[in-house]
């Protein structure tokens, strides 16, 4: 949805427009592994393995991300006390290094005005 629309008062200026209640709401997903997804506020680490992420690809949204040097290990985590474990980070996908990746692993959750 669209941030500014056309005044209706003055066709030279735009005005904030209003946020429907899905606009204003978070959500989280659980993407699989490797695909390019919109940029999540945090990451939630769901089970203990080591994982990379991807920051910057040149790849489509939705798209598989093949390049295996784009991503950057930035966990490892061997317990299952404390999970879910919550990164700050902002990647666009993800990856396991210790195992077979399993849609549910990771967490990405995004905060209000998503979009």
């Amino acid at each position: 949805m669209a941030r500014y629309i056309a005044d209706p008062n003055n066709d030279k200026k735009m005005i904030p427009s209003a946020l429907n209640h899905f606009d204003r709401a978070g959500r989280a997903e659980v993407p699989p592994a490797t695909i390019i997804n919109h940029r999540p506020n945090y990451v939630l680490i769901n089970q203990s393995g080591s994982y990379a992420f991807c920051y910057e690809t040149s790849s489509s949204l939705g798209a598989v991300n093949g390049t295996l040097n784009t991503y950057v290990t930035s966990s490892v985590y061997h317990s299952n006390n404390g999970l879910p474990l919550k990164l700050d980070i902002n990647p666009v996908c993800w990856r396991i290094t210790s195992g077979v990746a399993v849609k549910g692993n990771v967490t990405f959750v995004y905060t209000g005005n998503v979009g």
